[in-house]
């Protein structure tokens, strides 16, 4: 599963397609302080990372590759 949710932190696991979209919204909307672990992702499909951009979670570990670092942290 690419999305593993423990508590009040989701981590992103390999490749988040837009299928998981609605989960991680739901999950997003039922916390009223969310934390994501990017560690091990790979790929993320827009749908995914708009609800980054929107619900503002506090990334508490950044992913390995460098293109997607770059779009998660430089988001304001």
């Amino acid at each position: 599963m690419p999305v593993e949710f423990k508590n009040n932190t989701a981590k992103l696991i390999d490749l988040v397609s837009i299928e998981d979209a609605d989960a991680l919204f739901n999950w997003f909307l039922e916390r009223k302080k969310p934390k994501v672990d990017l560690t091990e992702l790979c790929h993320i499909h827009t749908a995914c990372l708009q609800l980054l951009f929107v619900f503002k979670p506090e990334i508490i570990a950044h992913p390995e590759k460098e293109d997607l670092k770059y779009w998660l942290t430089t988001r304001q």
